[in-house]
């Protein structure tokens, strides 16, 4: 299990937004089991399907399906058992979380934090589930990469994989065995630098014909490798920096982890990285 919860700053600041602007804020089951008096704030929730932030800004904000719009922190199922990598709160008044808390310190309240995270360009939020950090100042955390996100009881086998993202290329890999993404979607991958440097090159290879947006590109700060995407504003278009992939204790990098669906490939296909 890992030691905090993740979501993506780009996704849970317009949440943030959008209960800091409303002028009344529903009332939530967290909200009463903290105690807390009426005020804006994102609920942390979990259920089956995981742990999601929401506004508790009134009006609500519907999804287009018609559901209230929500962000799932993105983590690993271990199929077998159900388990996840996520912490689950002890009590529903740990998912109240007040945008706007006067810290005698000095400290950003949460709204603050965010709006600098996106300023700075840091792409993650890390909560942890216990609410007492917030007297150390360790339960919110703003990174540009993630911490703890792969199984640590894992068993890692070497396969052949793909996805969409990189214009479904195969290439080699370590994949946890047993585990998927919490929504079941993707496998949970490790990459040898060399298979990361032959992606580089084979996405670099598909940009002069791709849509902007179409694939992303990878490239190496030092021991990081770096994931850009290109937007296009109608007028010009640029490579902004979508995340930062260190490697870990045995040179490998989780690319793409719960962001892009890796599969298997079939065996007949000859990895990009023979």
């Amino acid at each position: 299990m890992t030691r905090r919860l993740w979501w993506r700053v780009d996704q849970i600041l317009p949440l943030a937004e959008h209960a800091a602007a409303t002028i009344a804020h529903h009332r939530t089951r967290q909200q009463y089991a903290a105690g807390m008096p009426d005020q804006a704030a994102l609920i942390w929730s979990h259920d089956a399907d995981g742990d999601w932030l929401t506004s508790n800004g009134l009006p609500h904000w519907y999804a287009a399906d018609g559901t209230a719009h929500r962000v799932r922190a993105d983590t690993w199922t271990h199929t077998p058992t159900g388990a996840t990598g996520n912490p689950i709160p002890a009590q529903d008044g740990h998912g109240f979380l007040p945008l706007r808390s006067g810290h005698l310190d000095g400290r950003r309240d949460l709204l603050d934090l965010l709006r600098f995270a996106h300023q700075q360009g840091m792409h993650w939020f890390g909560l942890h589930p216990d609410p007492t950090c917030d007297h150390t100042n360790d339960r919110y955390r703003i990174a540009d990469t993630r911490a703890d996100i792969t199984p640590p009881l894992a068993t890692w086998t070497p396969a052949t994989v793909t996805c969409r993202q990189v214009g479904d290329g195969h290439y080699r890999a370590m994949v946890a065995v047993d585990y998927t993404t919490c929504d079941g979607t993707g496998l949970l991958c490790r990459f040898p630098r060399f298979a990361v440097q032959r992606m580089a090159t084979h996405l670099s290879d598909l940009h002069p014909s791709d849509m902007p947006g179409e694939h992303p590109r990878l490239r190496f700060d030092g021991n990081l490798a770096i994931v850009e995407w290109e937007h296009d504003n109608g007028i010009d278009s640029r490579w902004i920096e979508d995340d930062r992939v260190p490697p870990d204790d045995n040179g490998c990098y989780a690319v793409g982890a719960y962001q892009w669906p890796w599969q298997l490939a079939r065996p007949q296909a000859q990895p990009c990285d023979a």
